[in-house]
Parts: C-alpha cells; sequence; structure tokens
C-alpha cells in the first residue's frame, strides 16, 4: 500500500524519541520498553519483507532501535559472527544467569517474515532463558542479514551456528537443541532429520511437503508469494512458474529425508485452520515414520497464533526438559 511503510515508521520514530526521553532522565527499564516498541512499529513497516526502498529504511532503523534496547538487557545480549564459508553471518547470543556450569543451548529463528531481532523471537529468547537455557537468535535463510537465500542446502547456515556454539566454553555442546517459528520450522524439521544428536527440536507451523505443491501456492495471498519469492532470490514480479520451480525441492520427501530414518525429539505445533501450511504438513512427518510430541488447537489459524503465549510456555518447558536445563 504506497504510504504505508512511511506511515508506520513514523509512530516508530515517536517512540524512538520517548527511548532517547528516557535514557536522558536515566530510566533504563523505560528506555529498553520504548525501544522495544519501536522496533515493532518499524518491523511492522517492512512487514512482511524488504520489497521497497522504505521498507528497506524501516529495517535500518528497526535494527538501531533493537540495538539501543539490547543496551538494557539482562541477561546481555552478545552479537557473535557466524562464519559460513567465504562469507560470515550475525546471530544473537545471550547466556542465563546464575549458571555454574555450561548452560544448554537453543538455537532459534522466525520465517518467511519474523527476524531475529523481531518481537516474536526476542519473547521467546526471554522464555527459554527463563528456564535455564542460552538462545542463539539467526536469521533464516532468505531474511535478514542471512547471507544467502533458502534452497535444499539452506539448512547450511543453522549447522554453521551448531559449529560455532559447540566450539563456545560456556556453551554444553551435549545439550543442544532448536526451534524454528513458520516457515522457519522447515528448517527446524530438517534440522532434527539431519543432526539426530539434538536433544529437542520445535517447530511451529513449518511446511513440509504438501505446502510446496503448486495447486497449494496457487491459493496464497498477494503477500505471502511476494515474501516467499523473495526468500528464494527472486524478483516478486516474476511469474508463478519461477517461484514454484525454486519451492518445490524443497519438500523433505523430494530431498530423500522422509520417510524418516533417526531424528533428534520433535515437538510439532500449530493451528488446525492453517491456510498458508496446511495442517495436513504436521500430520505428514507422523505418517512419514517421525516420532513426533504434537499440540495443535482447532479453530486458530497459522502458528496457532490465538494460542500463543499457551504454546510458547508449553514449548519452552518441553525443550527445557529435554536439555535438562
Amino acid at each position: 500500500t504506497p504510504g504505508w511503510a512511511e506511515g508506520v515508521a513514523a509512530t516508530g520514530e515517536e517512540a524512538m524519541e520517548a527511548a532517547e526521553a528516557a535514557e536522558r532522565q536515566g530510566d533504563g527499564e523505560a528506555a529498553k520498553r520504548a525501544f522495544l516498541a519501536a522496533a515493532f512499529w518499524f518491523f511492522l513497516a517492512r512487514f512482511p519483507h524488504i520489497l521497497n526502498p522504505a521498507g528497506a529504511a524501516a529495517h535500518r532503523r528497526h535494527n538501531e532501535a533493537y540495538a539501543r534496547a539490547a543496551v538494557h538487557f539482562d541477561p546481555p545480549l552478545e552479537v557473535v559472527s557466524v562464519p559460513l564459508g567465504d562469507a560470515s553471518f550475525p546471530a544473537f547470543l545471550r547466556l542465563p544467569r546464575g549458571r555454574a556450569r555450561p548452560a544448554p543451548l537453543a538455537l532459534i529463528w522466525g520465517g518467511i517474515d519474523v527476524w531475529k531481532s523481531d518481537l516474536d523471537i526476542h519473547y521467546l529468547s526471554e522464555a527459554l532463558l527463563a528456564r535455564g537455557m542460552a538462545t542463539l537468535a539467526l536469521d533464516m535463510p532468505g531474511t535478514g542479514a542471512s547471507p544467502i537465500p533458502v534452497s535444499p542446502t539452506a539448512e547450511r547456515t543453522m549447522r554453521a551456528a551448531l559449529d560455532l556454539a559447540r566450539g563456545r566454553p560456556e556453551i554444553d555442546g551435549g545439550r543442544i537443541g532448536a526451534y524454528g517459528l513458520s516457515f522457519g520450522g522447515h528448517f527446524a524439521v530438517k534440522l532434527a532429520l539431519v543432526e539426530p544428536g539434538l536433544r529437542g527440536v520445535v517447530q511451529v507451523g513449518g511446511p513440509i511437503h504438501h505446502t510446496f505443491a503448486p495447486e497449494h501456492l496457487g491459493l496464497l495471498p498477494f503477500g505471502a508469494k511476494a515474501a516467499l519469492a523473495r526468500i528464494a532470490g527472486l524478483d516478486p514480479r516474476d511469474g508463478p512458474d519461477r517461484l514454484i520451480a525454486a519451492l518445490a525441492p524443497l519438500s523433505l520427501t523430494a530431498q530423500g529425508l522422509l520417510p524418516a530414518r533417526a531424528h533428534a525429539p520433535l515437538l510439532s505445533i500449530n493451528g488446525e485452520d492453517d491456510t498458508l501450511v496446511p495442517i495436513r504438513d504436521l500430520h505428514y512427518l507422523s505418517e512419514q515414520g517421525v516420532a513426533q510430541d504434537r499440540l495443535t488447537f482447532a479453530r486458530d489459524r497459522h502458528v496457532a497464533s490465538g494460542n500463543r503465549d499457551l504454546h510458547i510456555a508449553f514449548a519452552a518447558d518441553w525443550l527445557a526438559r529435554k536439555l535438562d536445563a
């Protein structure tokens, strides 16, 4: 919509002014809340992906607002650089307070529209930290600061983050799990299949197989198709055939990973009325030999957003048990 990004970003600027005023008054807690509010408004201005210059400008301001909020985080946030071939990408590491030994770790990431500094991921990190887990938040391929687009081999970003985490003395390399939200659930399930030694993996609304069928992709709204094109490195103005050709190989069956052989413990969550990622993808995992715990919500939509607080708490408790946090 013309003017959308600029109009919403203006609200973000108002929140930035309030945050800076709180900082001048020495009120760090109020400044943190206001910077997070600004980060939310700038996120909304570029949502669902960076599709125009105004959205790109809003995303830059979002990153600034979140970084300024992070100055006031307890426990603190460390920006780490994850090597990936000849490139690297940033991730956010937070360690729980009061640890007497190396901490268990949850890798966390969002989907096509929610990235590592967005509030859904921020508050997920807070929930996991409160249960004794460290968190390493990164951007899903094709989003944020990720250096590569979505592809059938793009889980190498998560595996690179795993390698980095296993080399950190503060992290117990034998107690690592993962949590992927929305399209990020696709990579969570794939990681569970290719890294069966992980202690526990949560996927919320992840596309597995049926989502990538041409007949389903054709039913998606324009905004979803545009964002999917962006994560695949395509121009949203390209025709549907290019998008279908790029996404069809992502089916975990097409990749030869299903039926499952071995996999990490898995918890799958979604709403039964999801129109973006049909609920049959969750059930398809069970049909393909994945012994998963399942939490589904009748009359709820994508990522069970109507029951978000409930299933975040449930998943955080589940992951804490699996990681012996």
